[in-house]
């Protein structure tokens, strides 16, 4: 049996650790940590001049606060949206410090999903950081899958709140789901009934997802999903 390795969450872009709240309370027996990237939450910005930073900036910004917190050792990483990307760059270039991984309706690599979307900035006011799309892009479609315990989990398709985006987008988003948890050879979990915010929406599934992790760390097992007790938590496996 192996100990259980700290939890650590990853919020999406421009959202401080509080979001993920609604899971924290559900997960009050495991060791768990939350930050505020620079210029999100109560996080000061980063100093001056501010050019644009790919995924790896923000994967060592993580290695260096889990180092300021003594936390050495492999860590499980519970990352939504924005945060999935830094993950999954974070796992490359820090291998041995990751035990497993939860996926929670992680971003495509390019992050943007359309023309005329929004410019990623992550964060609040002139400390805010733009993040380079491309440079970024190239790290997380170049990184190898982490060979850990990993859950993908991802929103229910069609959700109401998806219904403005244009043509083809919720197919192109539920396939990437599919190719990331087959490249890391993961249970795609799909919610029953949430949309992007899933933390929010469907806390009682996020939860259940890194229990499913963390039961295979402790195990040295793979994840091993009950649909019943799935059900129950809101969600069902991805049947394709």
């Amino acid at each position: 049996m192996t100990a259980q390795p700290p939890i650590v969450f990853i919020a999406a872009l421009g959202e401080p650790g509080r979001h993920w709240q609604p899971v924290l309370d559900r997960l009050g027996d495991l060791p768990t940590i939350t930050y505020d990237r620079p210029g999100t939450g109560d996080a000061p910005p980063r100093p001056a001049p501010h050019p644009p930073l790919p995924y790896s900036v923000l994967a060592d910004e993580l290695a260096a606060l889990l180092d300021q917190r003594a936390v050495t050792g492999p860590v499980v990483l519970v990352a939504h949206s924005l945060g999935s990307l830094i993950a999954r760059v974070f796992a490359d270039r820090h291998p041995g410090r990751v035990a497993g991984l939860v996926h929670v309706d992680g971003s495509l690599p390019q992050l943007r999903l359309f023309d005329g979307a929004e410019d990623p900035v992550d964060g609040d006011g002139p400390g805010a950081s733009e993040l380079d799309l491309i440079v970024g892009q190239l790290e997380v479609i170049t990184a190898a899958p982490a060979p850990v315990p990993t859950v993908v989990l991802t929103r229910t398709p069609h959700h109401p709140s998806t219904a403005g985006l244009p043509r083809g987008v919720e197919e192109l988003w539920l396939a990437s789901q599919r190719i990331l948890a087959r490249g890391a050879g993961a249970p795609l979990i799909v919610a029953d009934h949430a949309g992007h915010r899933i933390p929010q929406e469907a806390p009682d599934l996020v939860a259940h997802a890194v229990r499913l992790t963390c039961a295979a760390i402790t195990r040295g097992t793979g994840i091993a999903v009950d649909p019943e007790a799935l059900s129950k938590a809101g969600g069902h496996l991805d049947e394709s």
